[in-house]
């Protein structure tokens, strides 16, 4: 007999609704209501903190154009929310304490303790004082407490909620602070940093979360038949990061190996909502971020994609929980992300977008396969992973730029050679017809990235649910203002010390440009 699960649905059919999910966002025409779990209504309130990490308002246009043009969606969930006169929708400031463009790690740390600190510091001030963290305040009062993210467990925006390090490279350290802290959701990669084979330390830190009564799954399977008994759950998918969504969807092997975001976050919410009091949850779509600065326009498309679809497993979450407050935002802009005019009077700029769906894999993946190639074969990989045919002197451009002594015009990093092959698939040019109307000589994409470095705009602030509009997000606000929110919303009180930018001045570190070069590679390595 199929077992039920306590969504009130069968296992069989879980799983199933599950899977389907992982192609959701690249399906037309699909009928939603079959590809998402459902749930039970929770004993508590609940509160789930959505993350595009990196995602600029350009991504989220783009995202909203694929999913409406390409896959015939009437409008995207994203969208959908903005317009809703229940929603409450602001906008958020992003600054560090220590610069006007801000690292993920004192962005988070913002949210979660309602103080600004220096970049690349977690949830510790310049002078090493540590800074309570929400979760570390509402797991003392019972709440359930959860991580759910396409990067490693261990970078900057889920640690920046649990650990007190002084650096956000320091991620064995943060595995170590992660099992101390024992989250009752702990679902994503980096499973480098807790593997006895792989730690310097050589501590089996999967084991030490099994003894400490966690469920330890390490693939999707093993995650989609986990039991919702209880226990604590702690899942990592992958040595590093998670694939990007485009490469799990075209490579089957990945695409059964790691789940999907949606996926991961019903898990979650399946897990958390069993608490009498209630929960928080931090959700972080990750690699939109890593896109961004590899410049992979439809790598962040469909990244942004996914956590659109985590949108649409929250709604049937919310439908049985309406005592759960939603806030989606991102950390930090990336890269200059603009979806440029294309043609005369711009007539050409949405088939131009439209264009990147051609694409079957990220960045990442092309990169990989040109490694050790002639120009030739750069161009026809370039050819049947983008859909773009390129020309004789771009297959050298990107050749080049492939070179260990390539030099980046204007000199600050740039992923090389991701900024080359962008600038190449998002090239047009026009020429005059016989009739001397404009003709395009070379029609494709039209993503421009000014850089690949994380940008200062301020950004969207979007919250809907239980007490939405009630608790003042529907206007300019600081990062650290969402700390107060968090905290007004579960009834609790508590204020960390904070510095001035003055006072930071002192503590802050002077790296060289090798040590930066090195932390921005393992970034989205």
């Amino acid at each position: 007999m199929d077992k039920i699960t306590p969504s009130g649905i069968s296992r069989r059919n879980l799983i199933k609704l599950l899977g389907a999910g992982a192609l959701y966002a690249f399906m037309p025409n699909r009928g939603e209501a079959s590809l998402l779990p459902s749930f039970e209504p929770g004993k508590g309130k609940g509160l789930i903190f959505v993350v595009g990490d990196g995602m600029p308002l350009g991504v989220t246009r783009a995202m909203h154009e694929i999913r409406t043009g390409v896959f015939g969606k009437t409008d995207s969930n994203l969208y959908a929310r903005l317009r809703d006169s229940r929603s409450s929708v602001g906008y958020m400031a992003t600054a560090s304490l220590s610069s006007i463009v801000t690292d993920s790690a004192p962005a988070s740390a913002a949210w979660a303790t309602g103080v600004k600190t220096n970049n690349r510091l977690l949830a510790a001030l310049p002078d090493g004082r540590p800074l309570t963290t929400i979760l570390e305040l509402l797991k003392g009062e019972g709440y359930g407490c959860g991580l759910v993210t396409t990067t490693r467990v261990t970078h900057a925006t889920p640690a920046a909620w649990v650990s007190h390090q002084p650096h956000r490279d320091l991620e064995d350290a943060i595995a170590l602070d992660m099992l101390a802290f024992r989250p009752d959701v702990l679902l994503g990669g980096g499973s480098v940093h807790f593997d006895a084979t792989k730690r310097p330390d050589k501590k089996d830190l999967f084991a030490e979360f099994a003894i400490a009564g966690f469920d330890v799954v390490r693939n999707r399977k093993a995650l989609l038949a986990s039991e919702t008994d209880g226990r604590p759950l702690m899942g990592s998918f992958s040595p590093s990061h998670l694939a990007y969504a485009v490469d799990r969807l075209n490579d089957k092997e990945l695409g059964a190996q790691q789940p999907s975001l949606p996926e991961m976050t019903a898990a979650a919410l399946q897990r958390l909502s069993r608490n009498p009091r209630g929960f928080i949850l931090q959700v972080e779509a990750g690699r939109i971020d890593h896109a961004s600065h590899s410049n992979d326009a439809w790598g962040a498309i469909t990244d942004t994609l996914e956590l659109d679809d985590t949108l649409a497993v929250i709604d049937t979450y919310l439908a049985a929980n309406p005592n759960t407050l939603v806030i989606v935002t991102s950390d930090h802009g990336n890269s200059g992300w603009g979806i440029n005019g294309t043609g005369p009077d711009y007539n050409d700029s949405t088939a131009a977008l439209r264009s990147y769906r051609a694409a079957k894999a990220s960045f990442e993946v092309i990169i990989k396969k040109m490694k050790g190639r002639g120009a030739a074969e750069i161009g026809e990989i370039v050819r049947e992973y983008t859909g773009f045919a390129i020309g004789q002197d771009e297959m050298r451009m990107i050749a080049d730029a492939m070179a260990p002594d390539f030099a980046a015009y204007p000199g600050d990093f740039i992923y090389q050679p991701d900024a080359t092959l962008a600038k190449i698939l998002s090239h047009s040019s026009y020429g005059k017809n016989i009739k001397g109307q404009p003709s395009a000589v070379i029609r494709r994409g039209n993503v421009g990235f000014t850089s690949c470095n994380h940008t200062a705009e301020d950004q969207l602030l979007l919250a809907y649910g239980h007490k939405a509009r009630e608790l003042g997000m529907d206007r300019l606000v600081d990062n650290t203002y969402l700390f107060e929110v968090m905290c007004r919303y579960f009834g609790v009180s508590h204020r960390n010390p904070s510095m001035t930018p003055a006072q930071a001045l002192p503590f802050l570190k002077k790296v060289t440009a090798d040590e930066w070069q090195r932390h921005l590679k393992r970034h989205i390595a």
